[in-house]
């Protein structure tokens, strides 16, 4: 078994989309980078590489690289996932959670659980999204960013037979 751990953060500006999980999530600011800025999907990308002791996210799709140009994070889930099998791994549980203060995030769980299951092949039973508020302290809690944790449960699976 391997466990990977990742973080991320970006700051919010007026004017882009603001997605998480793969959700779009209707406010008025969103991710000032060069993809959807999706930082649970980073984290979590960046949490898959450290199990694997493979990089982090600018690693294997770096910010200047064109193709990473508004990119949809959820897909570079999908294709690290292939990563992971590749190495002989398959993902067992997934846990993480946002920090933005000034956006009501709970409505949009569910659907960020179900879309990460999906892109790592689990049941979403295997998988929790949470968020917090951090009650007004700091970027996230100010709203002017917003952060993500993910951790992973990689497994070699058992030899047939």
């Amino acid at each position: 078994m391997r466990i990977g751990l990742g973080h991320d953060i970006h700051r919010l500006v007026p004017g882009r989309p603001l997605v998480l999980g793969g959700v779009p999530i209707e406010a008025d600011v969103g991710f000032d980078t060069h993809s959807d800025g999706d930082v649970l999907c980073h984290a979590l990308v960046d949490a898959l590489a450290g199990a694997l002791a493979d990089g982090d996210l600018g690693t294997h799709y770096p910010e200047d690289d064109p193709a990473a140009d508004d990119a949809r994070s959820l897909d570079f889930v999908i294709e690290f996932a292939e990563v992971v099998a590749a190495a002989g791994y398959r993902v067992e549980s997934v846990d993480s959670f946002v920090v933005l203060g000034t956006i009501r995030l709970r409505p949009h769980l569910d659907r960020m659980k179900i879309n990460i299951a999906s892109a790592l092949g689990l049941d979403p039973g295997r998988v929790s999204v949470k968020a917090r508020s951090n009650d007004g302290i700091g970027p996230e809690g100010e709203g002017t960013a917003a952060s993500a944790s993910a951790v992973v449960l990689l497994r070699e699976p058992a030899e047939p037979g």
